[in-house]
């Protein structure tokens, strides 16, 4: 029973992070920088979709969406970042399930999941506009990029989950589709299971639309993930036509890019819009 008891305390220590602000923290966040920064919801068929954005008039907008779990909060400090507010409107969203797009109800579906950020996207009326996706935002940018090429002009994916082949399969995820798994587990990792198990399928399933991707695209992966394999970026340089891609390998570095290597993605925005 000793996997038992690992499975308990990795939930222990899971309900002590934070994915996303609380109320008043957020309130706190958008006092500070209200010069700039506004949060609004989208109801789109009755599913509620949050994000918070910039608007200093500029021609050019730069979408975050985060991986699982994740929230708006991922990419704050990007939306304080002088260097890129003196180029660039942005806007940072909630995935569905998360930060406070209709927290706890899982979107399992990539397809649903890109209809409901390019309607957000739809909100902006920008010149061009750069996504940028973490994790599992990568397959969702891409995602948006064949359904609605209109309104992308450039993708940055960050370590993105993309490559069906390496998502195996994990002993624990049917655990916490059980009740005393759904009675136990920290929201942000339920909702985040929900998405991860049916991950692959979806990932198969859109194997057949990488061709459709026409426009640039730039690969950020560390070479020691151990969450999201490197051979992820190597997929995309296979899916994507040469001419279009540009991959970054960052050696020794791990998953959490956002966070660690904030200048090789503001490098990297400035990129695609050049």
């Amino acid at each position: 029973m000793r996997w038992l008891t690992y499975i308990f305390l990795l939930l222990f220590l899971s309900s002590c992070m934070e994915f996303r602000f609380s109320a008043p923290e957020m309130h706190d966040f958008l006092t500070l920088h209200k010069e700039h920064l506004y949060s609004d919801t989208l109801v789109i068929h009755d599913q509620n979709i949050h994000y918070v954005y910039s608007n200093k008039g500029h021609e050019d907008l730069v979408v975050f969406i985060h991986g699982s779990p994740g929230s708006w909060k991922d990419f704050s400090a990007y939306l304080t970042t002088d260097s890129l507010l003196d180029h660039f409107d942005m806007v940072s969203i909630d995935r569905p399930g998360f930060g406070y797009s209709d927290y706890g109800l899982a979107e399992p579906s990539l397809k649903n999941q890109a209809f409901l950020m390019s309607e957000v996207l739809k909100k902006f009326d920008h010149q061009r506009k750069i996504l940028v996706g973490h994790s599992l935002g990568g397959p969702v940018i891409a995602r948006i990029a064949v359904d609605e090429p209109k309104q992308v002009q450039g993708l940055l994916f960050l370590a993105p989950s993309i490559d069906p082949e390496m998502e195996k399969f994990e002993w624990f995820r049917p655990l916490i589709q059980t009740w005393l798994g759904d009675l136990i587990t920290p929201t942000d990792f339920w909702v985040s299971n929900e998405e991860i198990v049916t991950l692959k399928g979806e990932l198969e399933a859109f194997l057949p639309l990488w061709s459709e991707i026409r426009i640039p695209c730039i690969v950020v992966h560390g070479t020691n993930d151990t969450f999201v394999p490197v051979e992820n970026a190597d997929f995309a340089k296979r899916m994507i036509v040469d001419s279009l891609i540009t991959i970054k390998y960052l050696e020794g570095v791990h998953h959490f890019i956002p966070w660690t290597h904030a200048p090789v993605i503001v490098d990297s925005i400035k990129e695609l819009v050049n």
